[in-house]
């Protein structure tokens, strides 16, 4: 039983190990969109300003960095999305990994206390 809780405590600080990438990823994410959001407000601000509304070439070339903003954020939103999910899945695995390394530390600890008193009792009554 010894060898299980070590393999199961080996998964566990793998799963942490995991959740912790996890979330850096979705701070790397954040801050990716939180660049984009930033960098389209700066545009609109300037699409709005009525001396550079003049400029068709410049509206044209905003226009186009806008269209590429927006196709990014959406594909941030989707990995956001895919690696929110895989987040909370790595959470639970390892919430579950806790409690059964527990019950396993339990059942070794029972097991343990039993083959100490069981050997007390054939020393003593042997």
């Amino acid at each position: 039983m010894a060898r299980n809780s070590r393999e199961i405590e080996r998964m566990f600080k793998m799963q942490e190990q995991i959740l912790k990438l996890s979330s850096w990823i979705l701070q790397d994410l954040d801050s990716q969109a939180h660049k984009l959001n930033e960098k389209e407000r700066r545009i609109l601000l300037a699409l709005s300003n009525g001396d550079l509304a003049q400029h068709d070439r410049f509206i044209a070339n905003a226009a186009e960095r806008l269209r590429r903003i927006i196709e990014e954020m959406a594909r941030i939103t989707a990995a956001r999305e895919k690696v929110n999910a895989e987040f909370e899945r790595q959470r639970h695995m390892l919430k579950t990994m806790s409690e059964r390394l527990a019950v396993m530390r339990g059942e070794e600890q029972r097991a343990n206390d039993e083959r100490e008193l069981q050997e007390y009792l054939d020393r003593r009554y042997g």
